[in-house]
């Protein structure tokens, strides 16, 4: 066999020290390292004690190029680049530069949509399986679209939910390092600790807020099951007003029950009674108290007079944008005829530079003031975006799982059907114990 030098053999020079002394001559092969001057075959006591120390240093070569490596690659991540063969699912690398993320117009709306069923209350199970019956190539068929070097197969499961649903990338925040190698000469991988990950905010475009991916941990929390199409919205806050057990849900005809667990987990422990009640009617209870508290704190005649005050600002902000477009245009005809003056030998340089100056001086106040102007226009729409969206969140008709799990802490049923409900929030008019 023969290498160019010893570090061909191999960098780890225990392993090395063990081919050339041991396994070598045991098999009769005969190594020889041009550069090093090496031949197994005619080798002197020197040559070969000269063979120890270079294969130390060969060792020492990767182990301190490995270190450097990491370390280089640990200052690009912590400045936000991302180092990835492939880019997340739901994103794709920018073109004008591959340390930067771009949202991917065919993957992304799949990632905005699993948040969506999530916090609406679809199990990650339930996830996959629409996914799946819809078609919708997994990341694995989407990195076997693109990367043509290795095969990826694989369908939605649960198990690709969590990761996505867990990933910050998601909320715009670069997160890298979640495996490291032991070490140089070992290039097993081991998962790394979530507070171990590199994570830099705010790097590329999120594909959901940070309100919704926060909401979306705290849900991954409680234990969820798979039964059918229909949303359990109150697992994980529904529990037993006796025992404390959780409640769980269970079809007995065209109805889901809550039932309490203390006494399913075992009936002869007579830890509590048998009970149940329908889920339904839980919800609507959950629901009722909402739309109560709800309506007891708005004033509806002092939104309606909100709403007619901001009315009134923005026709005042429209006529105030026209009166200064009308401005700017006056000022630009005033300095054009001045131009043709000075042209005609009506106006002097000086006589006209000045006339000029200060036209220019009035343009460019105008047009600061329709800018500002425009942001307040922004600001209103926004605003009113923002209050259509509270009335409609107001009203409750549809309510979902993770809006549930921001305004309910628990739900508890005692056997004589009797709700109670504790909201995240304290109630106007209660005072804190």
């Amino acid at each position: 066999m023969t290498q160019e030098d010893l570090s061909r053999l191999g960098r780890n020079y225990a392993e090395t020290g063990r081919y050339l002394e041991e396994i070598f001559p045991r098999l009769g092969i005969r190594f020889i390292a041009v550069n090093d001057q090496y031949d197994s075959a005619s080798n002197t006591d020197s040559v070969q004690q000269m063979a120890v120390f270079k294969n130390v240093f060969n060792d020492l070569y990767a182990a301190d190029a490995s270190a450097k490596v990491r370390t280089s690659l640990g200052i690009l991540k912590r400045q936000g680049k991302f180092l990835g063969r492939q880019a997340p699912y739901g994103y794709r690398i920018d073109p004008d530069d591959r340390y930067h993320l771009l949202p991917d117009e065919e993957t992304a709306p799949t990632v905005r949509r699993i948040f969506a069923l999530f916090l609406g209350g679809a199990s990650r199970t339930r996830i996959a399986k629409v996914l799946n019956r819809e078609g919708i190539p997994s990341p694995a068929a989407q990195k076997q679209m693109t990367d043509k070097s290795r095969r990826f197969t694989g369908l939605w499961n649960a198990e690709t939910i969590r990761r996505i649903l867990s990933h910050p990338v998601y909320q715009g925040d670069m997160a890298q390092q979640f495996t490291r190698t032991i070490n140089y000469k070992v290039h097993n991988r081991r998962r790394v600790d979530p507070e171990d990950w590199i994570v830099v905010k705010n790097t590329h475009t999120p594909l959901v807020s940070r309100e919704d991916f926060a909401l979306a941990q705290q849900m991954q929390k409680v234990r969820t099951y798979e039964t059918t199409d229909h949303p359990h919205l109150l697992t994980g806050i529904a529990y037993c007003a006796d025992c404390g057990s959780p409640l769980y849900a269970k079809k007995r005809g065209k109805y889901w029950y809550l039932n309490c667990y203390g006494y399913y987990r075992d009936p002869t422990a007579h830890h509590c009674t048998s009970h149940s009640i329908r889920e339904d009617v839980v919800v609507q209870a959950v629901v009722d108290a909402l739309r109560a508290l709800a309506q007891n704190q708005v004033d509806s005649k002092a939104m309606a007079r909100k709403r007619a005050q901001k009315q009134q600002g923005r026709q005042d902000l429209k006529s105030r944008r026209s009166k200064l477009e009308q401005q700017m245009e006056s000022a630009r005809k005033t300095r054009l005829g001045a131009y043709k003056d000075k042209a005609a030998g009506i106006l002097r340089e000086d006589e006209f530079s000045y006339i000029s100056q200060n036209l220019r001086k009035e343009e460019e106040r105008c047009q600061k003031e329709l800018e500002q102007l425009a942001h307040l226009e922004n600001d209103l729409d926004q605003t009113d975006a923002i209050e259509k969206k509270i009335r409609t969140f107001l009203q409750f008709d549809h309510l979902e799982k993770g809006q549930l799990q921001q305004l309910v802490r628990r739900v508890e049923v005692d056997a004589h059907k009797h709700i109670t409900v504790t909201f995240n929030f304290m109630e106007p008019g209660k005072k804190a114990d």
